[in-house]
């Protein structure tokens, strides 16, 4: 396996992690975040931001690396799909709570 694929794992999990923080920050709905269980919707759409930025950053430099293939694609996909699984199943326990 090539070294790469972590990094195209990554920008698969930070794309999947930042559309729900952002979504939220925009809706106005106080949400779960890194900061705390009941962060404000500014936190929220900043972390959805950073998450983003993150993940464009990272596309980026493997772009300049030339390191793109079918297989990294498979790997972004993967990483995104696990990310949006264990939030769904976060969300879950999370509301369960309330």
């Amino acid at each position: 396996m090539h070294a790469y694929y972590i990094w195209y794992f990554l920008i698969g999990g930070f794309l999947a992690n930042g559309m729900p923080h952002f979504i939220w920050g925009l809706s106005n709905t106080i949400a779960r975040s890194p900061f705390g269980q009941q962060t404000k919707p500014k936190i929220n759409f900043l972390w959805g931001l950073t998450n983003f930025i993150a993940a464009t950053l990272l596309s980026l430099w493997q772009i300049y690396e030339k390191t793109f293939s079918s297989g990294a694609l498979l790997v972004l996909l993967i990483g995104f799909w696990i990310m949006t699984a264990s939030f769904g199943f976060g969300i879950k326990r999370y509301y369960l709570k309330k």
